[in-house]
């Protein structure tokens, strides 16, 4: 209709696998990363990792890698960026907060040619991007209940 705007698409998650691991060296429990994509209508804007210690995220937290940019026919890695954030809680309680992707040696090179540190993404509109893809995760993939769940701990 004329004179309105187009609301766009909104995100949906892709749940795909899970892998257990470990044990942690600090506690010993086994660790999980569950993966998918992040897709924006058609096209896919981010792939994402999310990775905590079984029965520990009071104690260890969370961790979700993204990879962020271009996928499909004709796009590599260098369309691509690696952010990284954590979930911790604090006396403030539970907070994300981003963090240099370099320090995650989950990050693969053959799916993001650069991974960001924390300056180059705070304050930017991939920061907002990253924040709005990071909340779907949080209301879609129920893989991660058992970190959800400690939102409101």
């Amino acid at each position: 209709m004329l004179g309105m705007e187009k609301t766009p698409p909104s995100l949906q998650v892709e749940p795909t696998r899970t892998k257990d691991f470990g044990p942690c060296p600090c506690c010993g429990d086994k660790s999980r990363t569950v993966w998918g994509y992040v897709h924006h209508g058609d096209s896919t804007e981010a792939v994402y990792y999310v990775q905590w210690t079984l029965g520990q995220v009071a104690r260890h937290g969370a961790h979700i890698d993204l990879i962020i940019g271009l996928w499909g026919d004709g796009t590599g890695p260098e369309d691509r960026v690696g952010v990284s954030l954590e979930f911790r809680h604090t006396e403030r309680g539970p907070e994300f907060m981003v963090i240099d992707a370099s320090s995650r040696k989950e990050f693969s090179r053959d799916l993001a040619a650069r991974l960001l540190s924390r300056e180059e993404v705070i304050g930017t509109p991939l920061a907002q991007q990253a924040f709005d893809i990071v909340d779907a995760i949080w209301s879609q993939d129920g893989r991660i209940s058992e970190i959800t769940a400690h939102e409101s701990s």
